[in-house]
């Protein structure tokens, strides 16, 4: 597709020309440092490090400039003109289709169906809404959370009415990861839709923000997606609001500068975003990688790579970092946040196989650039602590002359680091009405110096972490990709110490050894050796919802959803009160006739047929484990059955229940089975089940 682009290039060429410059100044003054005592391969090694660490700084720091100048000259942002009439969108004679998307795998049941219900009666309370209809897109391999699923939605669609808008569908196997199940979707179900929105399991967004980004497609003909910046809410520890904080008061002035020079060349963060379905289901079918993972098999970050196809072909994407009404929650605590990076750091650095892919735009190589080095920094981080320590141990003079023939390049430092903390809060304070909603001027400055002093604190801490997420990707070793853990539940001492332990270790021997060598090496070292000493209490304390608490109570960390929060966000994130049950879970779904019911005709009517001898035997095709090898007895699903009848769930592997789960026949048969057998043939969970119900009735 060849059209006509919104971009001005010029945007794109004055931003990296402004990093560069500053990159090149950086590198002259740490080479004209250096060159005094001689640049010996060690130095030199030194002085490319810096270099590629300085312009990765750099970067950051023009991002937040760029964005304070747009912001407080008021010149007009980056986006999609025109803006869109949201009534003439409700009223066009030809209202488009939009699936709305929600992929969950062993997620927190309730928490994902209460986020639904809100998103769904807000979407019914806007003009338009019925446009949209709504998909639970389950990979879950548990058999309890699979029927609490399905129980979940039957009870959502019965209370909310939307039988015929919100559809629930379990894929019986997990390949691909999310983009596996995105594509089944597609193939299955994409043709009946012009768009389709896709959220996350904590995603938020307002009914008004979806008719808003419907109508900037409507529009722009040219645009293949649009991502929103959601912002954090629901943070309850500690750490959960810092971050929460940070995302609201830094991201506003981040995203303005991102947009600059992005314009219709954006990215995809995977989630609350908008894709047009036609290129998307024709250019985004992603290829297996060539080799073995971690780098080889399926595109785990496939977001970005995603974006970048629609791009090759011509199609724009945009971010509507402006847009209101979506969020999206954050981890609570440091090792929620490390297991999350540790998925993230395998799925970018296989974007390295990616990065000169034949057909990207420059763009999208950026993109994939930074989602790379986002996480390769650490170990170059590392890296240059190591060199320069080395370089300070053959010839003390570098230490020493620090202060005077380093002051600018010191001072140039500085400002990369803290400056863009500081704009953000210089553009934040000049606006009064801004102010109130983190809580005041006052409270605002404060909270911006205790983040500082905790992003000081745990900076060194995932620079260990991410160094070692890397190494361990080098080397060849993979991750699972298990569902992220919500909720300020609180990390252990004992957990702190399994996770901690040998970066608080490390610390102490690189403390003592520098300390007996160097005293003034070690004076400044102290900053990243004292986030290593107090890691395990930091992580701790930082992971409670107490001390989470009491900092709101001081209205410390406050942002704008705090304040006043939005309707949607404030009835996704109420506690859930379920209603109260005889029995739950695989019990239920075999005893009650209404969850059994509904359990199978949710499954799929997809069969095998095995022949074995003179016998025909009929399994379920949804999952390999539902269906016995070849060679099995005939009547083993049977077998496992009766066991599961006699002896109680317990009796049987969770493989072995899934298979029993995943046959229509079988559930039939057990349900009637479960209701019509004497008490003797029925283990004792079944009759004290059974009983409860006759009691009840």
């Amino acid at each position: 597709m060849k059209t006509e682009s919104h971009d001005s290039g010029w945007k794109m060429y004055l931003f990296f020309s402004i990093v560069l410059g500053i990159t090149a100044i950086g590198s002259y003054l740490m080479a004209d440092y250096l060159w005094r005592f001689g640049m010996e391969p060690l130095l030199v090694g030194l002085w490319i490090v810096f270099t590629i660490l300085f312009g990765y700084l750099a970067f950051g720091f023009t991002h937040a400039a760029t964005g304070f100048f747009i912001r407080r000259l008021g010149v007009r942002s980056a986006g999609l003109p025109p803006s869109p009439d949201l009534e003439s969108t409700s009223k066009s004679s030809r209202k488009p289709r939009i699936a709305v998307t929600l992929p969950v795998y062993n997620e927190p049941v309730d928490r994902v169906f209460a986020g639904l219900r809100a998103i769904f009666e807000s979407t019914v309370s806007v003009p338009g809404g019925d446009m949209f209809d709504f998909f639970v897109l389950s990979d879950s391999n548990q058999p309890e959370q699979w029927l609490a699923e399905e129980a979940a939605w039957a009870r959502l669609t019965r209370e909310c009415n939307g039988i015929d808008r919100i559809f629930y569908r379990r894929r019986p196997g997990n390949t691909g990861k999310k983009s596996g199940n995105i594509a089944d979707f597609c193939r299955t179900w994409g043709k009946h839709y012009d768009y389709m929105i896709v959220l996350d399991a904590d995603s938020i967004m307002t009914g008004k923000t979806f008719l808003h980004l419907v109508g900037m497609m409507e529009k722009n003909p040219r645009v293949a997606l649009i991502q929103t910046a959601p912002r954090l809410v629901g943070g309850e520890s500690l750490f959960g609001r810092i971050q929460q904080f940070s995302n609201r008061l830094y991201g506003e002035v981040f995203m303005e500068g991102l947009a600059f020079w992005q314009e219709s060349g954006g990215n995809f963060w995977g989630h609350n975003a908008i894709i047009r379905m036609k290129p998307f289901i024709r250019q985004c079918d992603l290829p297996k990688l060539p080799g073995k993972s971690p780098f080889g098999g399926h595109i785990l970050s496939h977001d970005f790579v995603e974006a970048g196809l629609l791009r090759r072909v011509g199609w724009e994407v945009w971010m509507a970092h402006k847009l209101e009404g979506t969020y999206e929650e954050g981890p609570q605590g440091i090792v929620e946040s490390a297991v999350r990076d540790r998925r993230w750091c395998q799925g970018n650095l296989q974007h390295g196989m990616l990065l000169f892919a034949r057909g990207f735009r420059g763009r999208t190589r950026v993109h994939l650039a930074n989602g790379i080095l986002g996480y390769v920094s650490s170990p170059l981080w590392l890296l240059f602590m190591i060199l320069s320590a080395f370089a300070i141990g053959s010839n003390e003079d570098l230490l020493s002359a620090a202060p005077n023939g380093g002051a600018a390049l010191l001072a140039m430092t500085a400002v990369l680091l803290f400056g863009p903390k500081i704009l953000c809060l210089i553009d934040l304070l000049v606006d009064r009405k801004r102010t109130a909603q983190f809580g005041g001027a006052s409270n605002a400055i404060c909270s911006v110096i205790l983040e500082t002093v905790f992003s000081a604190l745990l900076a060194p801490v995932m620079m260990l972490f991410h160094t070692r997420f890397v190494l361990t990707n080098l080397i060849g070793k993979t991750v699972d990709w298990s569902p992220q853990q919500r909720g300020a539940s609180g990390t252990t001492l004992d957990e702190a110490l399994a996770v901690h332990g040998w970066q608080t270790l490390a610390g102490i021997l690189v403390g003592t050894v520098v300390a007996l060598v160097n005293t003034t090496l070690f004076l400044w070292l102290i900053p990243v050796l004292l986030g290593l000493w107090l890691a395990v209490p930091v992580s701790v304390f930082t992971s409670l919802a107490g001390p989470g608490l009491a900092a709101r109570k001081e209205k410390l960390f406050v942002t704008p959803e705090e304040i006043c929060p939005p309707a949607e966000v404030a009835a996704a994130l109420a506690p859930v009160e379920i209603p109260p049950g005889r029995f739950r879970g695989v019990v239920a779904s075999v005893l009650d006739p209404f969850l059994n019911a509904v359990h199978v005709s949710l499954l799929r009517r997809n069969r095998r047929r095995l022949i074995q001898g003179n016998r025909e035997n009929v399994y379920c095709a949804d999952d390999v484990k539902s269906a016995p090898s070849k060679g099995a007895p005939s009547l083993q699903i049977r077998e496992l059955a009766e066991r599961f009848l006699s002896f109680g769930p317990g009796s049987l592997s969770q493989d072995e229940v899934m298979s029993l789960l995943s046959d229509i026949d079988n559930m039939l048969w057990l349900h009637r089975e479960a209701w019509l057998r004497p008490a003797s043939r029925l283990g004792a969970e079944w009759n004290d089940a059974i009983r409860m119900q006759r009691a009840s009735l």
